[in-house]
């Protein structure tokens, strides 16, 4: 679409002035008339040679980004014609992106390739749909303006932060792991398998001091071991009501998936394989375990769009499913929620039967509103009844727990900000103790 540019609606203004001045006056009237006709002119002249300009703007990278992380959304400009054109961009951004800034202006010369990017972060996870940007082309004489729109409505998609896993592999390579909260266990009994020698450090056991290489290095030199390999580990994420809670700047299915992407990271760097079961009411999506990076990249690809739905989940669906398409022991992290009385009860009644077959973890978020409630002083009447009602469910939920654990699932209440690290820790502990 072409419309007039600013010059030309500022020259209109004037000569219609001229015009109602000079009413009585035939030949100043014919002269505006003229004139008028003369910048209609111009203008359509103008607006047909910039429909025909070879200028073009298209996106570059816009595929994926992270949430709240700041990303720069690449914009490129090419100009083949002779001309140096001013090209005005407008991006509208979603409601759930937060940007400093939505538009751009930038003189393309001729025979350039110019890129422009905005900056945005954004804030849910999952596929976004992003409106088309607009574009604006003026020459230098500003008598015409081309209006167009570029990209449509394309779908982005949001990913979890994965900055932590690009950490986690830097920590490693560098035995500095601790830096984070990730604990280093020390295997039990039999079964070790020999990985490298390094300097010793503090926290090694002295029996695993290797003396020859000590010798020739006059330093300490300690055997590094590893665990078995190729164990099969099942991330189990509850999609039901409770998990769509807010957390933070999220809720907690966006906590569960942060923290199972980086227990599969972390499973794969171990040798393990690594599969995964979404479940509400039934089974969404069962992936059987399997090893390597690409196996990794599916079960990312999957949890984007993952969602809670309002409704209860059903652990007896997640039961049969295990029993039907996984039969190996194996490790099943399961995350949900230990808060709701009633889903805790469920869970007591149904999940023993794994835990018979496999190593089951229950992973759920401490409710720290209901934490500060039953702890704290009342000042009333009102905030009394509060008070004994949170210690009540604090106290029933303390006693599923417990009711859990003495049926062999292994129950793990962490803090949001935490629940990567105690997840982690908590697979280590299972491989160093050779329970699978």
């Amino acid at each position: 679409m072409t419309v007039p540019g600013r010059p030309v609606f500022f020259a209109a203004v004037f000569l219609a002035l001229v015009l109602a001045g000079a009413a009585a006056e035939p030949v100043l009237l014919w002269a505006g008339l003229a004139g008028d006709a003369l910048i209609v002119a111009f203008c359509l002249l103008e607006g047909r040679w910039l429909a025909r300009y070879p200028l073009q703007v298209s996106r570059e990278g816009w595929n994926r980004c992270q949430l709240n992380r700041e990303a720069d959304f690449v914009f490129r400009i090419e100009n083949r014609g002779s001309r140096s054109m001013a090209v005005f961009i407008r991006q509208p951004w979603p409601a759930s992106f937060e940007a400093r800034e939505n538009s751009a202006e930038v003189e393309a010369r001729p025979g350039e390739s110019v890129l422009v990017a905005l900056s945005a972060i954004p804030r849910r996870r999952g596929r976004i749909a992003i409106p088309a940007t607009e574009i604006s082309l003026r020459s230098r004489a500003g008598l015409a303006v081309r209006r167009w729109s570029v990209g449509g409505e394309a779908a982005l998609s949001v990913y979890p932060n994965l900055r932590s896993l690009y950490e986690y592999d830097v920590l490693r390579r560098h035995h500095a792991l601790r830096q984070v909260g990730i604990h280093r266990m020390r295997m039990v009994g039999a079964g070790r398998e020999f990985e490298q020698m390094r300097e010793y450090l503090p926290d090694d056991d002295f029996r695993d001091i290797n003396w020859k290489a000590t010798a020739r290095c006059r330093r300490p030199i300690t055997n590094v071991y590893q665990a078995e390999r190729s164990q099969d580990l099942i991330l189990c994420l509850d999609c039901g009501r409770m998990m769509g809670n807010p957390v933070g700047s999220g809720t907690a299915l966006d906590r569960a998936v942060d923290a199972s992407i980086m227990l599969a990271h972390v499973a794969s760097r171990q040798g393990d394989r690594v599969g995964l079961a979404l479940f509400r009411e039934s089974v969404q999506l069962f992936l059987k375990p399997k090893a390597g990076a690409l196996a990794i990249h599916r079960i990312i690809e999957e949890l984007v769009e993952v969602t809670a739905a309002g409704v209860f989940p059903s652990y007896a669906a997640l039961i049969n499913a295990l029993r039907a398409k996984h039969k190996r022991r194996s490790m099943v992290f399961l995350f949900t929620d230990l808060n709701d009385p009633q889903l805790a009860a469920n869970m007591a009644e149904v999940l023993p039967l794994v835990s018979r077959r496999h190593v089951l973890v229950a992973v759920s978020l401490r409710d720290a509103l209901l934490d500060r409630i039953a702890s704290g002083p009342a000042a009333d009447t009102r905030d009394l009844y509060r008070v004994l009602a949170a210690r009540q469910l604090a106290s029933e939920r303390d006693a599923r727990a417990r009711e859990l654990a003495q049926r062999g699932v292994q129950v793990l209440e962490v803090d949001a900000n935490s629940i990567s690290m105690e997840v982690i820790n908590k697979y280590l502990e299972i491989k160093m103790r050779q329970l699978v």
